[in-house]
């Protein structure tokens, strides 16, 4: 019973040196390793540091980028709140940005660099974000087994000649439910649910990722698909000869969908004027050609797309209406469940 006692007494020693050593390290980073900045980087599979840092080095400035997914950091930023250490978050996609500015985590900034080189349309009227980065959500054709007149719009990959040739991502991808939002926002629901019926009676082989459809169109196994454009620009940086292209949807009317990435300042931020001048860094001409070298195509209307994709710069889009997508959302989401969209 003895040797139990002190068993059980020396892990508890044990156990409270280890979390005192725990304590002592995490204040030591703490009072010692503090930095000038912390972003929530969303971005971070994108490879984006490159900004950042460049930002950092001209600036004199410390930055920590904290990496994860933007419903990761969403998360994240909520569950802090007033003790957060994120000044400013980078995240991607319509769903973000809105959720971001509904839950009350970011807050306005007033800064005539960034109205100068972010259109009205791809940022908040009330200034709580700023456009990055576009991500047009296209079609796509087998080039050597469709026509480059044969898809024109979205309804066309409705048409009864792809039936079983269809590829699509799955319904829970942020970037199909933020299309689908603004088609609600835009088009209405008898008109989006109709277009969604239509592809679903094409019996559409479901993949995981962009990359999926774009590989399945290359393999025979589909001809049509939708995906973002900078998953094929990739591609075709390495392998100009893959046989897939883009189907720019309705050039002669809306032009195609155009999603986002994003800024913003937090609400929180103790540094606002170093917050606002690295997001105002990331939308001038320098950082905007890095975000594209991904193939994303810039907000900045000075930066044209990267060589492998220049030809795509004369495209039509049609910016997604952020404000009125984003309270389409749960609209969207029970729209493609009852269309059965897996």
């Amino acid at each position: 019973m003895a040797s139990t006692f002190f068993r059980s007494h020396w892990r508890l020693v044990v156990g409270a040196a280890v979390l005192l050593v725990v304590l002592l390290s995490a204040a030591i980073v703490l009072l010692g390793g503090e930095k000038d900045l912390v972003v929530y980087n969303g971005r971070s599979q994108y490879g984006s540091e490159k900004p950042f840092t460049e930002f950092a080095d001209q600036n004199n400035l410390s930055i920590e980028l904290r990496g994860g997914t933007a419903p990761e950091l969403f998360e994240r930023l909520k569950s802090e709140g007033a003790n957060t250490p994120a000044d400013v978050l980078v995240t991607t996609d319509l769903a973000n940005l809105w959720r971001a500015k509904q839950a009350g985590l970011l807050q306005p900034v007033d800064s005539p660099e960034l109205e100068r080189n972010v259109p009205a349309e791809l940022r908040d009227p009330d200034k709580q974000w700023w456009g990055l980065s576009l991500r047009l959500r296209t079609p796509v054709r087998a080039k050597d087994r469709v026509p480059e007149n044969a898809v024109t719009s979205y309804e066309d990959l409705g048409d009864p000649r792809f039936k079983g040739r269809l590829c699509l991502r799955t319904s829970n991808n942020e970037y199909n439910q933020s299309l689908v939002a603004d088609m609600l926002a835009k088009r209405g629901p008898a008109a989006t649910e109709r277009l969604l019926r239509s592809w679903m009676a094409n019996d559409p082989r479901i993949e995981g990722s962009d990359v999926q459809v774009l590989e399945a169109i290359a393999a025979n196994r589909c001809d049509v698909g939708l995906v973002n454009h900078y998953y094929l620009g990739r591609i075709l940086k390495d392998k100009p000869g893959f046989p897939v292209a883009p189907a720019w949807p309705d050039q002669d009317g809306a032009g195609v969908h155009a999603n986002l990435s994003g800024a913003g300042v937090v609400r929180q931020s103790q540094h606002k004027a170093n917050a606002t001048k690295l997001i105002t860094s990331l939308t001038e001409q320098p950082a905007q050609e890095s975000i594209v070298e991904n193939s994303e195509l810039a907000v900045n209307p000075e930066v044209a797309p990267p060589a492998h994709i220049r030809a795509w710069d004369q495209v039509k889009i049609d910016p997604i209406d952020v404000e009125r997508a984003g309270a389409q959302l749960p609209a969207a989401v029970a729209l493609m469940q009852r269309v059965g969209w897996n």
